[in-house]
């Protein structure tokens, strides 16, 4: 279990990166087309939205089952392909597709998910650090009640019981800070002491501008994005996306302050920009305060003011970026991590699928899956300790409770928990088939067919389960021709594609 969760979250960690490359690359080229694209804060978080989604799409256990791109096989060098021939034997031990075999692949995979464990602690940490320091500026703050609200320049235009109403607390901090607003289940503006050396007008545009915020909830959407960029801590991609959806935010509430204004304010507004920066420190990440970023951004922001601000992309614009995130999206899902498949090597023939194989004319039937979403674990031929020859059937993930299906039509032969094979087999259904041909269903929880019974193709037998000797649950597959242990994999089409990139790796090149 452990090994595929990592296989699993190396792979969905795989996807997030390339897919957050690929976003910003499009995004950098729509912007460059459309430069107002980068000032409205839709099309960020969108972008992080399609990165969360690539991410978990991957990491659902099911994904694989509708990528287009075939799996490739490196064969096993000559030395381990040579595998003694396979006799006749009872499985004395049977895994869920694992050995005691040391593969790198599961190293790495077990390697990063502990390396991720540890970066997001860290991460949490910076994040809960940042809490309390924000936390111990607003406890050192003098909240505002109505009456010295109605005093403040900032709110004279404002309806202060409808604020308070409404559940926004202001405080007035002496610490030299940018104004922000702060926390989302109880919101508050926090305001620097030494804004009101500033403009009365300057103080009610300052003002107005954190009030949008808080009216468009941006701190919320703020939040969002630093908490993907805490959880996928280790794609620095993420950070950029959040600073352009701050960066976007800021022109977002810049120009709906500024909507209609003269250009007198307009100037004023933008000398209050500078103003701030003369006395800002670095605020807190968790917050979003005016006036926050470098001297070249605010050198942007005052442009654009006196541009007359932003203007609409235009649907051209969002619908282009929709397309492209979702295209993402969809690649994604389509087109797996190469590191699932393998490259074969020259000059080793592809994987011989019997032991005991069947005369050149024997008819050759074609079954279906035994479980209606199918993942291998294990293939025929594969090393087992303490089982000479190797693996005799082919395992398929399933949890407890799956139902089992007839892969062909047939006679329920024996139906027991006694098998003659031995103990190590637990619940078993036995079908014979056409042509002296059989399958074999172990480990099953329930059976819920009795031998001499007939059963149709896709027919349920049982129930998936860890009966017999095992390490987890799971279906074991046997197939038997003239009472001759076959591959059964001569019957079943596709199972590569299907199968773990450690089951293919354990696979004997030639049998």
């Amino acid at each position: 279990m452990l090994n595929a969760i990592a296989f699993s979250f190396l792979k969905a960690s795989i996807t997030c990166g390339i897919a957050a490359a690929v976003i910003v690359a499009l995004l950098a080229l729509a912007t460059r087309v459309w430069p107002v694209l980068a000032g409205h804060r839709s099309v960020w978080l969108w972008s992080q939205s399609a990165i969360a989604g690539a991410f978990v799409v991957a990491l659902l256990p099911q994904s694989a089952d509708y990528s287009v791109v075939p799996a490739i096989e490196i064969a096993r060098p000559a030395a381990a392909a040579a595998q003694p021939s396979v006799q006749p034997q009872r499985d004395a031990y049977e895994a869920d597709g694992l050995d005691d075999d040391i593969d790198p692949l599961e190293l790495l995979a077990q390697a990063w998910l502990a390396l991720y464990v540890a970066g997001l602690l860290a991460a949490g940490t910076r994040w809960v650090h940042a809490q309390r320091g924000l936390r111990a500026l607003l406890d050192h703050a003098r909240p505002l009640d109505a009456t010295a609200l109605a005093q403040h320049a900032g709110f004279d235009a404002e309806p202060v019981a409808d604020l308070l109403r409404r559940g926004l607390r202001v405080c007035e901090t002496d610490a030299s800070i940018s104004p922000m607003l702060a926390g989302l289940a109880r919101p508050h503006l926090l305001l620097p002491r030494h804004l009101r050396s500033f403009s009365d007008e300057q103080q009610r545009l300052i003002v107005a501008h954190e009030l949008t915020h808080w009216k468009r909830h941006d701190p919320l959407w703020l939040h969002a994005s630093m908490l993907l960029q805490t959880l996928f801590w280790f794609n620095p991609l993420l950070a950029v996306l959040t600073r352009r959806l701050n960066w976007a935010q800021e022109l977002g509430c810049d120009h709906a302050v500024l909507d209609g204004r003269p250009a007198q304010q307009r100037k004023q507004y933008a000398a209050a920009l500078v103003a701030q920066l003369k006395v800002q420190q670095e605020s807190l990440g968790a917050s979003i305060a005016f006036g926050h970023g470098s001297p070249a951004s605010l050198r942007t922001r005052v442009g654009l003011i006196r541009e007359q601000g932003l203007r609409a992309p235009g649907l051209p614009g969002k619908a282009a970026v929709a397309a492209a995130l979702a295209s993402v999206l969809g690649a994604s899902l389509l087109l797996q991590p190469a590191f699932a498949w393998r490259a074969a090597e020259p000059g080793v023939s592809a994987p011989s699928a019997t032991v005991a194989a069947p005369a050149a004319s024997a008819p050759r039937q074609q079954w279906q899956m035994p479980l209606e979403r199918v993942r291998v674990t294990s293939f025929y031929g594969a090393a087992r300790k303490n089982l000479e020859g190797g693996h005799h059937g082919i395992d398929f993930a399933a949890r407890t409770g799956t139902p089992i299906l007839a892969a062909a039509g047939g006679t329920v032969v024996a139906s027991t928990a006694q098998y003659e094979g031995g103990p190590q087999y637990g619940d078993v259904v036995l079908i014979e088939h056409a042509d002296g041909v059989r399958s074999l269903y172990a480990h099953l929880s329930v059976r819920s067919v009795k031998p001499g019974q007939v059963v149709r193709a896709g027919e349920t037998i049982g129930l998936a389960g860890e009966t017999g000797k095992v390490t987890g649950p799971h279906l074991h597959l046997e197939a038997f021709r003239d009472g001759e242990r076959i591959d059964p994999q001569q019957m079943l089409t596709s199972l590569d594609a299907l199968a773990t990139s450690r089951a293919l790796r354990k696979r004997p090149a030639r049998l």
